[in-house]
């Protein structure tokens, strides 16, 4: 992340509401141990349910003028269940970087309209391979969307847009949602190319996870 390693420490640890959005936690669990601002391990109770309490353990290492942040999920067991959380938190966590990333870079909080921020929500993350700039016009330049979105973002407002980064859009009812919903998406270069972390929330059901994830691959191939 392009910021220094103290800002991205405090960010982590204090902004805990716009970190762990996505995840099944309003703040970071008690227990946890500190060695500012390089490493902090978390007991994570969310997943005794599932037959084992996990931990989450992040360092933090300065990268010439930025920051790395390795995350580690430790103590996922195995077995259906277990596949389809280990999905989810996979999803989820690469959403809390994204929208570390967008906070400690820009200043911007990434999350929806606070009247949709309890409510449910599907996230999802891909990489495509093309760079950022064409994979942004791609789902901003109205001509471009309607030559691969199969209509997955018509009646969509722009609420709020970081140019090249993060764009937040009100989207009509749909799939059974009792209301209109908001998607974030979220943009960072990667050595491959581009990866989209996205959230939907106010959702119902389970339509989302039918829709998203093919326009992923729509745009993939897209832009290929």
């Amino acid at each position: 992340m392009a910021a220094p390693r103290a800002a991205v420490w405090e960010a982590w640890l204090h902004r805990a509401e716009i970190v762990l959005d996505a995840l099944p936690a309003p703040q970071w669990p008690e227990g946890c141990v500190l060695d500012p601002p390089t490493r902090l391990r978390a007991p994570w109770p969310h997943t005794a349910a599932l037959g084992a309490a996990t931990e989450v353990v992040v360092d933090l290492a300065e990268v010439g003028a930025g920051t790395l942040l390795d995350l580690r999920h430790r103590g996922l067991g195995e077995g259906p269940a277990w596949d389809e959380a280990i999905g989810g938190y996979f999803a989820a966590w690469l959403q809390a970087l994204a929208a570390l990333g967008v906070l400690v870079e820009s200043g911007v909080d990434a999350r929806p309209a606070e009247a949709l921020r309890g409510r449910e929500r599907y996230v999802a993350s891909g990489e495509i391979p093309a760079a950022v700039d064409p994979t942004w016009r791609s789902l901003t330049d109205p001509y471009v969307l309607e030559r691969w979105s199969d209509g997955v973002l018509d009646g969509a407002e722009t609420l709020a847009s970081l140019d090249g980064r993060f764009l937040r859009l009100g989207l009509p009812p749909r799939g059974g949602a009792p209301g209109a919903t908001e998607l974030t998406v979220i943009l960072r270069r990667t050595p491959r190319g581009t990866h989209v972390a996205l959230a939907e929330y106010g959702v119902a059901g389970r339509e989302p996870s039918t829709r998203w994830p093919p326009m992923f691959e729509r745009l993939a191939r897209y832009l290929a």
